[in-house]
């Protein structure tokens, strides 16, 4: 009997161990085609978004622009049976034979960014890559309005071409010839002609690039690139190429919207840049209701939009605030790692000690149960919070930079009505005056009447240098009272009297 009762409590503690409810461990494999700055914010926000799955890990590789190596680390991942691939392919048509490997091995496939051909993967999410290339187009037609081309004479565009064969660097051109061929119809002005250099999606190679076509060629009108990287490297080509103190920069529009083309914006190095989303929280949501069986968007487009010196600016102020929050998310998630940590060391630590003591052992593990209720407590108390608060304010910020961007539009295009007032810009944007003088003062730091006077201050300094209007014609169209009290709120903006050119 004592030896039966022995033998109890000398296995009854590894009984408790072995019972405690453990959490499904799915691993996802993740197949990056580069390690640029675009890619690098896809992965700090899947890294965010896993805090909230404590049940799913990932293993990331990069390919480094190589296709034979993408499809060596899919194939790695197939045979190592990981639970769900997350691929963003180097070339659509190169690496499309291992994600169908992947598809068919049965392990579902999301395909983040870029496309692959076919249809044999289980999400996509990404932008829309030939309506990127459409923006550009209506940028590039815009800026020739603007300039004062002789008549008959070619508008220059030089096109930084990013890897060629993969689904971006397609896409995009294809979409910006298309819409300049639709858009030129309606225009019978002069033709653009649009030469393309590869950049590789690299800063240094765009520089390099730009570098050999201003040795062989003028200085184009404009230049457009498919990233913001190569957009910066073209900048600084074009300032080494010019003369010392030269004042003929030429007009750089980028894509992606990330940190350093938003700087550069904001410097003045690039006049715009098309947002790109990478959404890496929305991947990893995905990855989680494929995984635990829920319905899930098959195909997700993700929206994009042009951002200008206005908009740039609290956007990069949102992406300082961003970065500050996923450096207290690492903390958090350092700390709730080195408690699990600890936690795992003290069971082991009993196990070993059961075997001098059962009854201390007993004791030992209830203490640990303890602690571990102990800690769930405080995880769900003040760390989901934390999350939860965090994945608010960075969806108030995307917000807030769609509204700054529509605030814009809507005065930009009502700058000659004289009825444009507080009233009217609230129910154009569908807000009440409280809420109006709200949202403009917090994506503004202004009022909207204040807001309103700027916007059209900008204008007016642009139609006397750009038009024959004397101060009171542009006085009279952009509705101030009088050129007396025009040209006192144009020397309070900008320092000086105003002038014709």
């Amino acid at each position: 009997m004592k030896s039966r009762l022995f033998s109890l409590l000398i296995f009854f503690p590894f009984f408790l161990l072995c019972c405690t409810p453990q959490q499904p461990n799915y691993r996802i494999g993740v197949s990056q085609c580069l390690d640029d700055a675009w890619r690098q914010k896809m992965n700090q926000e899947m890294s965010r978004e896993l805090l909230l799955h404590p049940e799913m890990t990932i293993s990331t590789r990069i390919a480094y622009g190589s296709n034979v190596l993408q499809c060596a680390q899919i194939d790695s991942f197939i045979s190592e049976r990981v639970d769900l691939l997350i691929v963003s392919p180097n070339e659509a048509e190169e690496v499309k034979p291992a994600v169908t490997r992947a598809y068919r091995a049965g392990i579902p496939v999301i395909v983040a960014d870029r496309r692959v051909t076919g249809d044999e993967w289980t999400a996509f999410i990404g932008g829309d890559n030939y309506k990127v290339g459409g923006l550009m187009a209506e940028w590039i037609l815009k800026k020739k309005s603007e300039c004062e081309v002789t008549p008959n004479r070619p508008f220059h565009v030089l096109e930084i071409c990013g890897l060629q064969g993969s689904t971006p660097a397609t896409l995009r051109h294809k979409g910006m010839m298309d819409g300049l061929q639709v858009l030129e119809k309606a225009d019978s002005g002069s033709p653009v002609v649009v030469h393309s250099v590869m950049g590789e999606w690299q800063k240094t190679d765009a520089y390099n690039a730009v570098q050999q076509y201003l040795s062989e060629n003028p200085l184009p009108d404009v230049v457009v690139a498919q990233n913001d990287l190569m957009a910066i490297g073209a900048a600084e080509a074009i300032h080494d190429f010019l003369p010392y103190g030269s004042s003929s920069a030429r007009p750089i529009m980028g894509v992606d919207g990330i940190k350093p083309g938003l700087q550069a914006i904001v410097d003045g190095v690039i006049e715009c840049t098309a947002i790109y989303s990478s959404r890496g929280d929305m991947i990893i949501q995905a990855a989680s209701q494929i995984l635990s069986g829920e319905p899930f968007i098959r195909d997700t487009v993700l929206e994009t939009m042009l951002i200008d010196a206005m908009a740039a600016r609290p956007m990069l102020k949102q992406v300082d605030a961003r970065e500050h929050d996923l450096e207290t998310l690492r903390l958090v998630q350092a700390q709730n790692e080195q408690k699990w940590q600890q936690l795992n060391a003290t069971k082991k630590m009993l196990v070993y000690f059961v075997i001098v003591s059962c009854v201390l052992f007993l004791l030992s593990i209830g203490y640990v149960l303890f602690a571990q209720g102990k800690m769930q407590t405080e995880i769900r108390r003040d760390i989901i919070p934390q999350l939860e608060e965090v994945q608010e304010a960075i969806q108030l910020s995307r917000k807030d930079a769609v509204f700054a961007e529509r605030l814009r539009q809507v005065v930009d295009e009502h700058l000659s009505d004289p009825n444009l007032n507080v009233e009217s810009l609230g129910s154009m944007l569908q807000l009440s005056r409280t809420q109006l003088f709200r949202r403009v003062k917090m994506v503004a730091g202004k009022g909207p009447l204040d807001y309103i006077r700027e916007r059209r201050l900008v204008q007016a300094d642009k139609l006397l240098h750009t038009t024959d209007m004397t101060v009171q014609q542009v006085a009279l169209s952009l509705c101030f009272s009088s050129p007396g009290y025009f040209t006192k709120c144009y020397k309070e903006y900008f320092g000086h009297l105003p002038s014709v050119r």
